[in-house]
């Protein structure tokens, strides 16, 4: 059975450029919750770096190094 979580992460770039993202992500089992921050990481990371994540500053460029400073995560 497939679960799908919402989630949606904030966080800070290198000059401070405060950024968040959210999104969806699926496991196949309900016990591989453990998994899904890091799924939902890697899904964060591939918005920011392709421009796709909300910026504090937009038309400001938000270079790494990346901080995360909330995370949350739901079951939908």
């Amino acid at each position: 059975m497939t679960i799908k979580y919402h989630y949606v992460i904030h966080g800070s770039a290198a000059q401070g450029q405060s950024w968040s993202a959210t999104g969806t992500v699926e496991t196949e089992k309900a016990g591989e919750f453990m998994s899904t921050p890091s799924l939902a990481m890697k899904d964060a990371f591939y918005q920011l770096t392709r421009g796709k994540a909300i910026y504090g500053k937009p038309g400001v460029g938000c270079s790494g190094p990346y901080r995360v400073t909330r995370m949350t995560i739901e079951e939908i």
